[in-house]
């Protein structure tokens, strides 16, 4: 469609007339040479994505592994230590497929471990390492296992033992590109004296008390409780204080059992830095 505009001049006497604007249409002339040009350029640029992407495809096949063919773990020794003391933990990766999968590596690294307090990494194994540059795969069959071992000294950077409380660790498997994380695993930090866990029978509303020491020397304790387990079946009713010795007492208020620990640490410190942990179960009837 092509536009057509017709202007008329006029002398200054003449009474103006309309300008005149006409639509006409102009003929498509397609040559056909164009055409094909336009096919071949759309089968080429087809062709083009088509090789790249095969090209793509096999490159992730021979650096990348997908994450969900393997299962990567990672457990503690014991889920307790005492502070300054070393944990163990083991790092497993199984295949989860019905086929060999072949995990690649580009140093002599193969494993790693992270710690976190407060979602602050405090530790990395492989900190202050190195590892030569060794491109390598190793193969896994189907429904088979790698395990390796890591420790992890709970102690600062002046040798001192940690704040007492629960720490983070997660494992790493470091394939190539991009390293594999493992589910969180978590363990404790206790006080340097543990005592035996001490049985209590009670009876459903019936008052019970414990008694803990008031003082270590000439300062005075404060008793920090934790449940490890109790679903609301006893709480705390009262407490009392006697020349040498704290009372809690209790309420029960439901049939099962209770477990909890006591941690006892000076008046001036809180729980991180407790020096004994008292554990009872409580079986209300």
């Amino acid at each position: 469609m092509s536009l057509i505009i017709r202007m008329i001049k006029h002398s200054v006497n003449e009474r103006r007339r309309p300008i005149t604007i006409t639509l006409q249409s102009a003929p498509r002339v397609v040559s056909s040479c164009y055409m094909k040009s336009i096919r071949i350029l759309l089968l080429l640029t087809f062709l083009a994505l088509a090789g790249s992407a095969a090209m793509a495809q096999s490159y992730r096949k021979w650096e990348f592994i997908n994450p969900a063919d393997l299962q990567i773990t990672i457990s503690a020794d014991t889920p307790e230590i005492i502070t300054g003391q070393t944990a163990t933990f083991t790092i497993t990766i199984r295949n989860r497929t019905d086929k060999t999968v072949n995990i690649p590596y580009k140093t002599g690294q193969q494993w790693d471990m992270a710690v976190y307090h407060d979602r602050t990494q405090i530790f990395r194994w492989s900190q202050g390492l190195t590892w030569a540059d060794a491109p390598h795969s190793i193969p896994l069959k189907s429904g088979e296992t790698r395990s390796q071992q890591l420790s992890w000294d709970s102690i600062d950077r002046n040798g001192l033992p940690l704040p007492q409380g629960i720490y983070k660790v997660q494992g790493m498997v470091m394939t190539q590109p991009r390293y594999l994380v493992s589910n969180d695993c978590a363990i404790r930090l206790l006080p340097n004296e543990i005592k035996k866990t001490e049985l209590i029978d009670a009876k459903l509303n019936q008052i019970f008390e414990i008694e803990l020491p008031r003082y270590v020397g000439v300062r005075e304790l404060t008793w920090q409780i934790e449940y490890v387990y109790n679903d609301n079946r006893i709480s705390v009713h009262r407490v009392e204080k006697t020349a040498d010795k704290t009372k809690i007492f209790f309420h029960p208020k439901r049939v099962g059992h209770v477990t909890f620990h006591m941690f006892a640490h000076h008046d001036t410190q809180d729980a991180t830095v407790s020096f004994e942990r008292r554990t009872f179960r409580v079986e209300v009837k």
